[in-house]
Formats: C-alpha cells, structure tokens, sequence
C-alpha cells in the first residue's frame, strides 16, 4: 500500500535556486484556467482591478526556520525577491526531489534585510529596482562609511537613499545633474519591487493573505491599487474577512470587479477562519456550491431543497435557511417563490427579458429584400457547383459564407435595389435553384420582425443564413451609395438648376447663416468648391477634427450613405 505524503508548513526566506540539474517536477496538476464571466458595462468603466494570469511555476530555495533543513520548493510565487520570508503548505511526493506547493505563499517582508546578508539583500533589492550598477556600488561604499549597514533598513531605505543623493550633489556637482538624479529617483519609485515592498510596510495583511486570496489579481491589486483600496482590504481582512468572499461586496465597497475568494482558499488560511462566525462559513460554503451548480450544469437558479438537500454533510437544515437568508441580506441571492438565484443571474435575466419586450413592443421593421435572392447566394446559382445542395442543409456555415457565398454575391445580390442602366435586371438562374421553404420562411419573419427566434440542430444553416442576410444589405448599400457618389462625381443625373448655379462669392454669403460643404472624397470636394466658390472639405476632414475616435472606414460610409439620400450634397 502507497504511502500517504503528509502535508507540512515552511517558513524562512526566499532564496533563488541554484542547480544544473532541471528537474521536471509533473506530481502536481495545473489549476484550471479562470472561467469566462460576463463582465457588465458599469463594472468595465469603473475602472476597477481586472484579473491577471496566475503567476508561472519555479524551483527555489527555502531555509526551514523549524527544522533548519534547506528546502527545495516548486510552484507558484508571485514574488521572489530574497527580501521575503514565506509560508507556504508543500507536500513531497515519492521519487521527488522537490516540494510541491499546496496552494499559493504568504509573503512577509524581511524589514532588517537579513543579517548578516544586508549588503547584498540591498544590492539585489535596488537592482530590482532599476538602479544602474555604478550607482548601486555608490550607495553600498557611501552606507558601509557611514553606518556600516547596522541601521539600514526597508523603513528608511528611501530616505538614506535621498541622504545619499544630495550629499553626492553637494560634494561633487559634476557627478550627475538634479534632473539625472530625480529622473533615477522616479526609475526606483516606479518599479513593482520598490511599491510591492512599500505596500508590505503599510499593509501586512494585504501581504500576508492576497497570494492565496486572489491569485490572479494579486500584482495588480499592489501595483495599480490606490492606500484606499488597500487599506479597505487590510481593514476587512482585520476584521470582517468573509466580505472578500462575494464579489457583489468587493466591487460595491471596493471597487474591484469580478474579485473574491473561494472557500477553497479561505480553508487555506485558518487564521481569517477564526475570524468568521459559523453563519459566514456556511454562508460561504451555500455560495460556493449554488455557483458550482449553476457554471457546471448551465443554470441560473436551484430549488432550495435541492441545495439544501447537497449541504446536509455540511451543515442542517435550519442553518442552511439561516445562511441562505443572510446571503438574501447582504445581496447576494435572490428568492422567487420556492428557487434560488445568484443575484447577478437574477438581473442578467431581467435585462434580457425586458430588453426583449421592448424590441417586440416597437412597430415592426421592414428589410426590403428578395429572400430568395439571399438564399441564392448561398446555395450557389449553378447546378453544378459541388455541395451546393448541402450548403445550408448540412455544410458548416464557416465553409457556406467563405466558398460560396462570396463566390455568388457579386453575381447575384446586385438584383435588389441596384441599377443597370437605370433599371433592375432579373437573374433568371435564381428560379433555378432548389430554396429550403424553412429558410425562406426564417428569412422572411427576420425581415418582419426585430425579434425572431431560430432553433435548429447544430450546421443546419441558422447561423449561415442570418449572417449572409446582414451581408448582402450591407453588400446591397454599398453598392448604392457608391453608385451615388459615381453620379455626382461625373454630374450625372443633375439638374439644370445645378448646372447653371451662378457662381457666388463668398462676400455675398449671409454670415448668420453657416454651411459647412462636405464631401466623400477629394475630387468631390474640390468640384464643390469649384462651382459655389465656397470652401469645402471631405467628411474624413470634418469628422476627425471633430471627434478623433472616428476612424476613416466609418467616415466614408457615413459619407456615402448621406450622399444616397440626397442627390444635391449641402452639409
């Protein structure tokens, strides 16, 4: 029978790994990447703290200060700085070299640097911090004259570093400029070594616990976050820890969007366990598992005997109840009748039904467009193009739109709203085609209707047809306006009114009254101001001046499309 490895707790420095040998240490199995979420518009402009990656896999180095014993670790560490001193939970497998890390590391930092290795903690620490070679050997001789490294420390490391730069300054003035040396000051400020070790000494706690509370957010929370929000954090891991569990709390008092902690991780750290009453566990553990159930099995509620009937290992049933109506408290969960919702899923639903009644409560639209003509396109106007019959009955819409439906729009979709020659022109080939009577009539409600539901098995064509739809309207409108902008280009179809416009000046123009002549392109604009005297620009002009955002594409079709509407072009 296998041994049973024993899990155990290191504490002591953090020290990089040296060795040749590049064990490949596979025992632990990867954690899964972060789900997809539906992240709202208020919470992407909030400017709030958005997931990371979780950080890579390394060996390195710990000194046991229990048993003295030098460890060689692998897994996660955000951090590896030998300024640190962790706590991590390793397990050894059989036939492993290495500890495997059971979860994430609790990080404190070593204030004195670790005597009697301050010179070169210091060293490494300010090299971190992007401090050139040159300067670092500087400040080592000019600490090592002074106090001999016996007082220095990460709390008055930046001041000694600042003594250091303005004793430099009056001593020898040509050794570096005040620009040069706040530009250097700005340098070590900036960089993630210097912020992460300034946020260990004002937030412990934030240290201490974010590694295994948030993995992926972890570098950004101490890198981006502001003293509130860090503060907040520390505060609440003080005091009220479970808060850091649901993440309608995290975004509505802290302002980080989709953050909280599993109850996985809050096992991991026993200490903020002792802080929470048995109704914020087994509120915890409700919420853990009614997200489970709804991300595995696609729901977005549970009937509450169902849930509490999967928790009776956990909890009873009258704690359950408790636990469920304090989650209804604070927010969380929401009750109908005998079932219950995660809050969020609750309001997405809500949105999406209103949303849809309200498309259905407007006058219907009208697309005007020869469905047959579209389904044409698809299935291709030749009998003998190979697959066309399979083309929306069984062939993969990916390979329907790219091989022939491109293929025949060019033909085809000119007969809807197109001129030749000041007439529409019937494509005979299309009364020759087969047309699904199912598609036809899908095509038709879609062109009827704002809302229309389409359901059908997996490559029957639903997503084919909808999108060769939109594709040949849009195919259909270029092709107009750009038949457009050709007339009046070439002045055809004018009127003599236009024609014969006398020329006027621009010192005849009412200045109370302001028109800003406009056209698609250059040679347009430059024919505008030929004929009124006045002066004109293209749309792209105007519109980017205006507003920056817009790029060319969208300010040419814009263009187009208001020359379609009107055959004289004024404003």
């Amino acid at each position: 029978m296998a041994r049973q490895d024993r899990l155990r707790e290191l504490l002591g420095p953090l020290h990089p790994y040296k060795s040749d040998d590049e064990e490949e240490d596979c025992a632990q199995e990867e954690e899964g990447e972060q789900e997809e979420e539906f992240v709202d518009a208020e919470e992407l402009c909030s400017g709030g703290i958005k997931a990371g990656s979780l950080p890579g896999r390394a060996r390195v180095s710990i000194p046991d200060e229990y048993t003295k014993e030098k460890c060689t670790v692998y897994g996660r560490f955000p951090l590896k700085g030998p300024w640190w001193r962790v706590k991590v939970q390793v397990l050894k497998p059989q036939r492993s070299r290495s500890y495997q890390v059971q979860g994430f590391p609790a990080y404190f930092l070593q204030v004195d640097m670790s005597p009697p290795d301050q010179k070169q903690i210091c060293s490494l620490f300010l090299k971190e911090c992007n401090l050139a070679s040159e300067r670092i050997q500087e400040f080592l001789k000019w600490v090592e004259k002074v106090s001999s490294f016996e007082n220095l420390h990460f709390e008055n490391l930046w001041e000694t570093l600042r003594l250091f730069y303005r004793e430099t300054e009056k001593k020898d003035k040509k050794l570096s400029t005040p620009r040069e040396q706040q530009g250097e000051e700005m340098r070590v400020e900036k960089s993630f070594a210097f912020i992460s070790a300034m946020v260990a000494l004002q937030f412990p706690k934030v240290m201490e616990f974010l590694p295994s509370l948030f993995p992926r957010h972890f570098k950004r929370l101490i890198s981006s976050s502001s003293d509130w929000v860090l503060g907040c954090i520390e505060d609440v891991l003080g005091t009220q820890p479970w808060k850091l569990g649901f993440r309608r709390i995290t975004y509505r008092e802290m302002k980080l969007v989709r953050c909280e902690a599993s109850w996985t991780a809050f096992s991991q750290c026993p200490s903020l366990l002792q802080l929470m009453t048995p109704l914020q566990k087994n509120a915890l553990v409700i919420y853990s598992k009614l997200r489970q159930t709804c991300r595995e099995d696609g729901h977005t509620y549970i009937e509450v005997k169902d849930l509490t009937s999967g928790l009776s290992e956990h909890m009873s049933f009258e704690e359950a109840c408790q636990s469920l109506a304090f989650l209804k408290d604070i927010d969380v969960v929401i009750y109908e009748k005998d079932y219950v919702f995660l809050s969020e899923l609750y309001e997405a639903e809500q949105d999406i039904a209103s949303s849809i009644c309200e498309l259905m409560s407007r006058p219907p639209w009208h697309l005007k467009v020869d469905v047959k003509n579209v389904l044409a396109s698809i299935r291709g106007a030749k009998p003998n193009d190979p697959g066309s019959a399979e083309a929306v009955e069984g062939s993969k819409p990916e390979e329907v739109g790219s091989e022939q439906g491109d293929s025949v729009l060019d033909a085809q979709d000119g007969d809807d709203h197109v001129r030749s020659n000041g007439e529409h022109v019937a494509n005979a080939e299309i009364n020759d085609v087969p047309l699904d009577q199912d598609q036809v009539v899908a095509l038709e409600t879609i062109c009827a209707n704002a809302v229309t539901v389409l359901s059908g098995k997996g490559g029957c064509g639903k997503t084919t047809i909808v999108s060769r739809l939109f594709k040949h309207m849009e195919h259909l409108e270029e092709t107009e306006v750009q038949q457009a902008c050709e007339d009046f280009e070439q002045d055809q179809e004018a009127s003599e009114e236009w024609l014969d416009c006398p020329k006027q000046s621009p010192a005849g123009v009412d200045k109370a009254v302001e028109v800003l002549l406009t056209a698609p392109t250059g040679k347009a604009a430059g024919l505008l101001r030929q004929r009124t005297d006045l002066p004109a620009y293209t749309l792209c002009q105007v519109m980017l001046d205006s507003c920056p955002v817009l790029n060319l594409v969208t300010c040419c079709r814009m263009s187009l499309r208001l020359l379609s509407q009107d055959s004289v072009p004024s404003n």
